[in-house]
């Protein structure tokens, strides 16, 4: 018997292994705002979708290869509110906790999210605005805000759809990274999360990172615990 709950335990370990490494992963995260937001939706006639106050829970993507999808969800998980694409963003100074970044809006507007950071991350995600609601978020906060063309969302996947600049004077250029260095540099934080996984994993798992091991281990374990089993059953015969 002592050897079944060593057996037992083990698979247990295993088990909540493989959980975590998911969740860190997918940098699943809890945040609960004290008012409407807006965040982009490329999929919704106006662009974007307003959430009312409430808790919402934020999570990558698990594909490798498209690495700055968010998916935005009720905490169930059951119900989707929108799916955002996004862009590497940066900041100077990693913080213990999650935050998210807001471009202040006038009294009376939701406040449109402008970038999530995971715990002792300095990339995050910058999240990327339909055009047209890029483009007046731009002239109303006076920043450049990346955009991107919903009808090419439409006909192609996330990954492959081509990032703009919007820009303040209503002008579109070029992507590149240092667009919001200097806007970066000065931003103050939004909102705190609440992390519902781990603490803060790299940007790629690495090799040895893989759960499929793990899996293979338990395989093997339940394959050892019922032979115990069967061998103890004909022992108490």
């Amino acid at each position: 018997m002592t050897k079944l709950r060593v057996f037992a335990a083990v698979i247990a370990l295993a088990a909540c292994t493989t959980t975590m490494n998911a969740d860190v992963w997918n940098k699943k995260t809890k945040v609960t705002f004290s008012g409407p937001v807006q965040l982009p939706s490329a999929h919704s006639k106006q662009g974007v979708v307003v959430l009312p106050a409430g808790t919402y829970i934020f999570r990558l993507m698990e594909s490798p290869s498209e690495r700055h999808i968010v998916e935005v969800t009720n905490t169930r998980g059951d119900h989707v509110y929108t799916t955002i694409l996004a862009i590497n963003d940066y900041r100077i100074n990693a913080s213990s906790k999650t935050v998210m970044y807001f471009t202040e809006r006038q009294a009376g507007s939701p406040q449109a999210i402008k970038a999530w950071f995971y715990p002792g991350d300095n990339y995050g995600q910058r999240f990327v605005y339909p055009k047209v609601q890029a483009t007046q978020i731009a002239a109303a906060v006076n920043q450049p805000v990346p955009s991107h063309d919903v009808a090419v969302v439409e006909k192609t996947t996330y990954a492959e759809v081509p990032v703009k600049i919007e820009t303040p004077a209503k002008q579109e250029t070029a992507y590149t990274a240092a667009t919001f260095d200097k806007v970066d540099a000065t931003d103050s934080a939004g909102v705190d999360g609440d992390t519902v996984a781990a603490p803060a994993a790299p940007a790629t798992l690495p090799k040895t990172g893989s759960p499929l091991p793990l899996v293979g281990l338990m395989g093997l374990l339940l394959v050892a615990m019922s032979l115990l089993l069967r061998r103890a059953s004909v022992q108490a015969k």
